[in-house]
């Protein structure tokens, strides 16, 4: 897959990331900080960036806004619904201690 940075200088590309990460921030807060959903926007961007500039032409900011925010929450909702899925050490330790093994 090629990454291609240079969509950032594209205008409203990185004011829709910060806007995209702050609300994210706000509604995920607890296990997502501004920094970390910026940097996954920015990335989604760069990966897509063909997708943004089309967009952009197509119907400007505020479509690349609900277009970043669909795809960084796909990504947020995969990755949630695989990390809760792990068992912490101290549980699986548990576990075992509680089964004898």
């Amino acid at each position: 897959m090629a990454v291609d940075w240079s969509v950032l200088a594209e205008p409203h590309v990185e004011s829709v990331a910060q806007a995209v990460a702050r609300a994210f921030a706000r509604d995920y807060g607890l296990t997502l900080e501004y920094d970390d959903a910026f940097q996954e926007a920015v990335i989604v961007a760069a990966e897509r960036s063909g997708d943004v500039r089309r967009l952009l032409a197509q119907g400007g900011a505020g479509l690349l806004h609900r277009w970043m925010s669909q795809r960084l929450r796909d990504k947020w909702l995969t990755d949630a619904k695989h990390r809760s899925g792990n068992v912490s050490y101290e549980v699986a330790r548990s576990a075992a201690e509680r089964s004898g093994l």
